[in-house]
């Protein structure tokens, strides 16, 4: 029997009385094992949002059409918000976009025996334009007759002690 692998009755017991002194050597008020804690990183402050571009500040206004063929670089860009109707007056949102920087840019709006400009709205100035940036301003108008009416739109820029001007039309589609 020097070779057999079985346990007798007093190994087990003794196997087992080991097992129950390991499992009784505890604490009996100790919790549970803490949960090992998540790392979490602090959200870095967020970054200033960037300024928007001039596409994003005139986002869903319609470009006026250009007379002429100056080369003047600015783009004029409007919105109507309201349907025109005959005899009501009508505010249009102007957003000025120059490509160059001006000592002054002079807006002056002009309407046709169609078409009446309120008296304050016929000239507005924007002193130390920047190039790129948007300049805003809206103007009211009151169409006087049915159908497709002109609304002129003449922009100066004051640049390099010069002045150079650029003509755009925007047309209004007046209803009764």
């Amino acid at each position: 029997m020097a070779g057999d692998k079985t346990m007798t009755g007093a190994q087990v017991l003794l196997l087992c009385a080991m097992l129950a002194v390991a499992a009784c050597n505890r604490d009996s008020g100790s919790t549970a094992p803490p949960s090992p804690v998540a790392h979490i990183k602090p959200k870095a402050a967020a970054a200033p949002a960037a300024p928007a571009t001039a596409a994003e500040q005139t986002a869903g206004m319609v470009e006026a059409a250009s007379q002429g063929k100056s080369l003047v670089p600015v783009e004029l860009k409007f919105d109507i918000a309201q349907r025109p109707k005959v005899g009501q007056p009508l505010d249009i949102d102007l957003a000025l976009i120059a490509q160059i920087p001006a000592s002054l840019a002079t807006i002056q709006v002009s309407g046709a025996d169609d078409v009446s400009v309120a008296p304050g709205a016929k000239q507005f100035d924007i002193a130390s334009e920047e190039a790129g940036e948007v300049y805003k301003h809206t103007v009211n108008v009151t169409p006087n007759a049915e159908g497709v009416v002109l609304v002129g739109v003449t922009v100066l820029l004051k640049h390099d002690e010069m002045v150079e001007q650029r003509v755009f039309s925007i047309p209004i589609i007046a209803e009764r």
